[in-house]
């Protein structure tokens, strides 16, 4: 077995740029992906028809949301602006705002767009929000203004009013009479959805499921050659030929996800968690389970050329169903996520992300390496057993 691995191993030399180009990748496209996930802001073009007091509060308070871009413009600049695909959507405040605020009458606000997305939609619940607080924020200002006014004698209800608007409005910024609150046990880190760590992981593993399937796969230029057959007459045993081959593979997967951590820790400032050990751990098991998904695919194929075909389209689909593009968190669809169940990346990506991002201990990487050892032995013994029929 170790004459095995020693002669894999030497052959490696012709992989190495490949190797280092799949790292490269990994590492480039984490970096512009990541980085323009948590920097990307959409901007949104406000077109103020009123030109009221109000209509210039709601615009100090959209831009409170920190999510977009906000711009006044005229209405031709916004339609046109709208229509080449340069803003995503335009506010229209219409005239009469002020007065519809002041009267309690329904709000007619107009928004501008070619198509509905999730960020238009949420831009809609934000300035839906902002609106009702407004409305109010006025009543409660009214009310106050009248009761202080007509009990102290003041004639100046309107800056009285306008006093009290602005103490609501305060209120509302910095004690919400809604609190939502979070608490993560056993770790002192802060939790949440952070794409350049989802980026950085999804890539990381789908990268590095390429280099170690196809180093796996060079028993199919063996059979090519028929180098392997004459291994299969030599006094080495099957297992040992197999255990070489098994045992290169891991050893190139392993260090190329090792390079990739450190890159993402040292170079992009990736934080992997409280629990180091749970995440290599994790890594160990994923490893496996793809040297051995490369194994059982290269029982089944017959050439090299064959393996170049099928590989991209097995692990791009099962990255993709497995969430190393985007989070299964956006995913509602049942089959996609029964069928996500079935991929060895999701349960990677799933223990991995845990820690990093949500704040887990180790305990989080236990299921997930179990399911993987699970899935590794499946993929082995198919490979095994198709490999000993020839």
């Amino acid at each position: 077995m170790l004459s095995v691995l020693r002669l894999r191993i030497k052959r490696l030399k012709d992989d190495v740029l490949v190797i280092l180009l799949m790292t490269a990748m990994a590492l480039g496209l984490t970096s512009v992906f990541g980085v323009s996930f948590n920097t990307y802001r959409p901007e949104v073009v406000v077109v103020d028809e009123d030109q009221s007091p109000y209509s210039a509060m709601l615009m100090n308070e959209l831009k409170q949301n920190k999510s977009y871009k906000f711009a006044e413009k005229g209405m031709d600049e916004a339609v046109r602006l709208v229509e080449e695909g340069k803003v995503l959507v335009a506010l229209q405040v219409r005239k009469g705002f002020n007065e519809d605020l002041e009267e309690g009458h329904k709000i007619s606000l107009g928004f501008i767009k070619i198509k509905d997305d999730t960020i238009v939609l949420s831009l809609q619940e934000e300035v839906r929000g902002i609106v009702t607080k407004m409305a109010g924020a006025i009543r409660i200002s009214e009310l106050t203004a009248d009761y202080v006014g007509s009990s102290k004698g003041l004639a100046d209800v309107q800056a009285l009013e306008l006093s009290a608007y602005k103490s609501t409005m305060d209120y509302w910024k910095y004690k919400n009479p809604m609190k939502i609150t979070s608490v993560v046990y056993s770790t002192d880190k802060e939790s949440g959805y952070d794409s350049m760590k989802h980026t950085m992981i999804g890539f990381t593993l789908f990268f590095s499921m390429y280099t170690m399937v196809f180093s796996i796969g060079t028993i199919l230029a063996d059979k090519q050659y028929r180098t392997w057959q004459r291994m299969m007459i030599s006094p080495v045993s099957k297992g040992a030929i197999l255990g070489g081959s098994m045992a290169a593979s891991y050893l190139v997967g392993a260090v190329q996800m090792g390079i990739l951590i450190l890159c993402g820790r040292y170079l992009l400032g990736v934080d992997w968690g409280s629990s180091i050990l749970g995440v290599l751990m994790i890594c160990a098991a994923f490893v496996f389970t793809v040297t051995s998904l490369g194994l059982m695919i290269s029982a089944f194929v017959k050439t090299q050329a064959q393996l170049g075909a099928m590989v991209p389209v097995i692990l791009t689909s099962t990255s993709m169903l497995g969430g190393c593009m985007w989070p299964l968190d956006i995913v509602n669809n049942k089959i996609l996520l029964f069928l996500a169940n079935l991929t060895p990346q999701k349960w990677a990506l799933q223990g991995i992300e845990s820690i990093a991002a949500h704040g887990a201990g180790f305990e989080a990487a236990v299921q997930p390496t179990v399911v993987l050892l699970a899935m590794g032995a499946l993929f082995f013994s198919t490979g095994i057993k198709v490999l000993k029929t020839e």
